[in-house]
């Protein structure tokens, strides 16, 4: 089916090109256009394999980096940070995992403005039952590539992620009034 879906998306952008009669930078559509459909595959099949535990990639990479922490605790704006999320969404999350009796909000001693989530015994003991499952399915994911043919994914999939930054880091930013068409019903 990705075949499929992929050799269409290529027809339809010859399409383009030819109604344009202009080149285009065709692999490098591809390329990003892959990376999309990979992304979606992979969060899909993560997403199904932490379904019995009713929990989805996101809540389970916030687990994860709580775990991972000192003493498995970290301020929203830092797990925010390294889940690539926004704060708002953070915050939902917080909310959620704090209802499910997961993790722990409290204020900080030393900076009342700031909040720390803290893992629970309950919290560590669903991230230490799911982490197997979790390495397997990585595992099967990645066991039809050589070694050397991981290592050059992951060189190469670091050097995509600098230049995106780079290039987002690059971009005018823009306020709320710069897109007054979102402002009308």
């Amino acid at each position: 089916m990705a075949s499929s879906c992929t050799a269409e998306f290529e027809q339809r952008m010859d399409t383009v090109g030819k109604r344009l009669n202009i080149a285009q930078p065709r692999q490098a559509i591809m390329l990003s256009r892959m990376q999309f459909m990979i992304y979606k595959k992979l969060n899909e099949l993560m997403n199904h394999n932490l379904l019995p535990y009713g929990i989805n990639d996101t809540i389970w990479v916030a687990l994860v980096m709580l775990y991972s922490s000192p003493e498995n605790y970290i301020y929203p704006s830092d797990l925010s940070h390294v889940i690539v999320s926004s704060r708002t969404n953070v915050t939902r999350l917080a909310d959620e995992m704090v209802e499910r009796g997961w993790v722990n909000r409290q204020g900080c001693e030393t900076d009342r403005r700031k909040i720390i989530l803290t893992l629970t015994p309950a919290g560590i003991q669903l991230v230490e039952s799911i982490i197997p499952l979790q390495w397997e399915l990585y595992e099967t994911i990645w066991q039809d590539f050589s070694a050397a043919e991981k290592d050059l994914f992951e060189q190469l999939e670091h050097r995509l992620i600098d230049k995106l930054t780079l290039l987002l880091d690059a971009l005018p930013k823009h306020t709320h009034d710069d897109h007054p068409a979102h402002d009308t019903p």
